[in-house]
């Protein structure tokens, strides 16, 4: 677990782990920290709600972009079209370009052999994809890189903002089986994990994890299938049994259709969990298929939000008791 310096309000767990004062599981996707600005937005979001008395848990994808070009890169590489070192180089820069931006010279000078640690991984995958081919076990490895980057320079970002951030490893947490791409997560196991990790947090730190990756029992990487980090942060919350669920993202809530192509879209207010898990099989979330259950299951509310609009309403997706309706 790493840890930066204390800001955050207090607060304390149960015995099992679980929060004894209202938590808010806060899942940023790529497009939420895809350009440096953004990135210093969402700390300055998660600030705020630390500001306000409960308890912000963070869950981030990659940078915006990360993961299709980490998949080009594994098939380049195992074609003989781009050298490894070439691929890392890539994600060095996009990430530097981040730290150079967002981090005082502090926060770089943490991040940088962090950031190398996982990019020499990352070469050392495409390395065996260049010789002896791609596999999804591969695959999954090369995939992860892009959380496994951008969280500790979330939580750097984070103490910019003065603010303590501790963040765990996703692979070491999330417990799943051997179906890489589309890995199913042993949630017994890593219920215990979280909240065990979860307790260990020192008073006053936000907490992070990354989305979209976790690992076998003998520890190969997975990753948990598109939008995977959606899956993982609503777990979370089911796990700590939170207050609240919030998805950020770069529009202000669900619309009756494309906000930026369709001059009458409106956007959708309110509506229930069960009109969201019907509207998401059918491509309107873009959320992974899994990720409405855990929320669900344990009651939690959900609340999609824009990262540039904090202030905005959004969309409320209740557990029960209301019927969708449309902003007037």
């Amino acid at each position: 677990m790493q840890t930066s310096r204390d800001a955050a309000p207090e607060m304390n767990t149960s015995e099992n782990g679980t929060p004894d004062r209202p938590a808010t599981v806060m899942k940023f996707g790529g497009t939420s920290m895809g350009e440096p600005g953004r990135m210093r937005q969402v700390a300055q979001i998660v600030k705020a709600r630390a500001a306000e008395g409960g308890r912000p848990v963070v869950v981030a994808s990659a940078l915006s972009g990360v993961t299709r070009q980490l998949d080009a890169a594994l098939e380049d590489a195992a074609a003989g079209r781009l050298a490894p070192e070439q691929a890392a180089e890539a994600m060095r820069e996009r990430h530097t370009e981040h730290a150079d931006a967002v981090l005082p010279p502090d926060g770089r000078d943490r991040y940088a052999p962090l950031l190398e640690r996982e990019l020499e991984r990352c070469a050392d995958a495409l390395r065996e994809a260049s010789e002896h081919g791609v596999t999804p076990e591969l695959r999954d490895r090369v995939l992860a890189t892009g959380e496994l980057c951008s969280v500790p320079l979330l939580a750097e970002a984070l103490r910019a903002e003065d603010l303590d951030a501790a963040y765990g490893v996703s692979t070491e947490l999330f417990v799943t089986d051997d179906a890489f791409g589309e890995a199913r997560v042993d949630r017994a196991a890593t219920a215990k994990n979280v909240r065990g990790w979860f307790a260990g947090c020192a008073p006053g730190v936000v907490p992070l994890l990354a989305g979209y990756v976790g690992s076998t029992p003998d520890g190969r990487t997975t990753t948990l299938g598109f939008e995977g980090s959606d899956y993982s942060a609503a777990l979370v919350a089911a796990f700590l049994e939170a207050d609240a669920f919030e998805r950020w993202t770069d529009v202000d809530g669900l619309f009756t259709a494309d906000p930026n192509t369709d001059p009458d879209a409106e956007r959708i207010d309110e509506l229930t969990m069960e009109q969201a898990a019907r509207l998401n099989d059918e491509g309107g979330l873009g959320m992974h298929p899994k990720a409405l259950r855990p929320l669900l299951e344990a009651g939690i509310p959900a609340h999609i939000r824009c990262t540039t609009k904090p202030e905005g309403d959004g969309t409320r997706i209740r557990p029960e008791g209301v019927l969708a309706r449309k902003q007037a």
